[in-house]
């Protein structure tokens, strides 16, 4: 039996069709970057007093006469501001994932780049050896994200549709 004919008249694109297996891998990989990227914020957060003692030893060596109570008002707003800033990043890009997956070229392209600066910080912390097994494997899950996006199918299933073609 025949797929029903388009309608044209409501002004919208024709359904896609079956979303590609590829834009189904790139979905899960986005999720589990940031699933990762949680867990590692966690991580981070169950050693912020050991952070903080080697931040203030840090700061006292290079200046002595710094005050220790503000270096610890500064570590703290800076975990603060980050901790606010990584979750806005988080639901930004759950919304720009779930968006992706319904089919929003757009919300591919924010999140290729995106993940393009999440790949270049990625590989800036390995070359100045603050890389860990965990950052590492998000690094790859995130190249992996970004280019399944872009493999021939899921091209094909993001091009816009008109009436006609």
């Amino acid at each position: 039996m025949p797929p029903p004919p388009e309608d044209y008249s409501t002004g919208q694109a024709p359904l896609r069709g079956n979303r590609p297996k590829e834009v189904e891998i790139s979905f899960w990989l986005w999720i589990a970057t940031v699933v990762l990227g949680v867990v590692g914020m966690i991580a981070m957060y169950s050693q912020i007093n050991q952070i903080r003692a080697e931040a203030i030893n840090r700061v006292l060596a290079q200046n002595p006469a710094a005050d220790q109570s503000t270096i610890e008002s500064a570590t703290t707003a800076g975990f603060i501001i980050g901790s606010v800033l990584g979750l806005l990043v988080v639901a930004a890009e759950l919304v720009f994932v779930f968006l992706m997956r319904g089919g929003r070229n757009w919300a591919r392209i924010v999140l290729a780049v995106l993940g393009g600066l999440g790949v270049l910080l990625g590989l800036i912390g390995l070359a100045i050896g603050g890389g860990s097994i965990t950052g590492l494997l998000q690094l790859l899950l995130l190249i992996g994200a970004i280019v399944t996006m872009f493999l021939p199918p899921a091209n094909a299933w993001f091009q816009p549709r008109r009436p006609g073609f």
